[in-house]
């Protein structure tokens, strides 16, 4: 055996598959041979654990989650990340809902948005992103055990609060289970005060983008006639829309709030279309958000 592939079993808790011993030079015919010899032992049609190698549950973990094309999630995923009170048990993994898998030892969850779940490799074993295995918790444990996640991770510095507002929002966009216990856990401590306001323009254009929307341009100055008229959050310089974010912070007083219309005016008066956008559009009506930028778009399309 070469030492890349020893190398390979080593890293990989005795698991490989067949493209991984494709890729170092294993052909199929060698691949048939050792299974055929009991130095290979099939896992799955294209999963393979090498005969010396203990069974264990990270190679339980990574052979599950390789088998069925997903990612190991929820709280496997949770152990993987070494999260507070998670520790190795009944493997879990995520798969796209279109792909019909009955794999017997671990429990599979279906997803229609595998394409948030930000994949990751911990220890050779794909899982799934912190932000998204944060949320697929609630979808399995109590509220509690969520909020001891959530200070797991940020203390040790995995994800910070942004991100996971950001990760809510994306995914509660299309309504999922998980997203209630987060959100309830976001809002009751703390609202919308950690969230950076040019953090939160970049997390607005990322949830546009996830609609299927053109990405905006970001704290762009619309100038008229060479002069500043103003610096907007979020613009479609093409469709000429702006996208006013208004935080708590700073639109809730009497000078902000004169400013903000005298603001308008300027934009109505440069021809521009201006839309505002609250925290709670964002966070608890994201579809609305997106369904009405969209629909501003197609009425100012050029």
């Amino acid at each position: 055996m070469t030492a890349a592939l020893w190398q390979h079993f080593a890293a990989h808790h005795g698991i490989i598959t067949r493209r991984e011993a494709e890729k170092l030079g294993i052909s199929p015919a060698t691949i048939s041979r050792r299974l055929r010899s009991g130095e290979w032992v099939r896992l799955a049609p294209s999963v393979f654990r090498h005969a010396s190698a203990p069974p264990d549950w990270m190679g339980w973990a990574r052979a599950a989650a390789l088998s069925a094309d997903g990612l190991a999630s929820h709280r496997t995923a949770a152990a993987l990340w070494e999260i507070d009170g998670f520790r190795s048990g009944p493997v879990e993994v995520t798969v796209d809902r279109a792909r019909r898998i009955d794999r017997q030892g671990a429990t599979i969850h279906q997803s229609t948005q595998m394409h948030l779940a930000e994949p990751t490799e911990i220890r050779g074993i794909p899982v799934t992103g912190i932000g998204r295995t944060v949320l697929d918790l609630g979808a399995v444990v109590g509220w509690r055990r969520v909020e001891q996640a959530i200070d797991s991770v940020l203390r040790r510095q995995l994800i910070d609060w942004p991100d996971l507002y950001n990760t809510l929002v994306r995914h509660s966009r299309q309504g999922r289970n998980g997203c209630g216990p987060l959100r309830r856990i976001l809002e009751h401590r703390y609202g919308d005060k950690v969230i950076p306001d040019s953090r939160w323009n970049r997390m607005v254009a990322q949830l546009l983008v996830d609609a299927g929307l053109p990405e905006p341009v970001v704290e762009y100055e619309i100038r008229r006639q060479g002069v500043l008229v103003a610096r907007v959050d979020l613009a479609y310089p093409r469709h000429r829309l702006a996208l006013e974010l208004d935080s708590l912070r700073y639109h809730l007083n009497r000078p902000a709030f004169e400013s903000d219309a005298r603001r308008r005016n300027r934009l109505l008066l440069a021809g521009w279309t201006g839309l505002s956008f609250t925290w709670a559009d964002y966070s608890e009506h994201p579809t609305d958000l997106c369904r009405t930028v969209r629909r501003t778009l197609d009425r100012l399309a050029p």
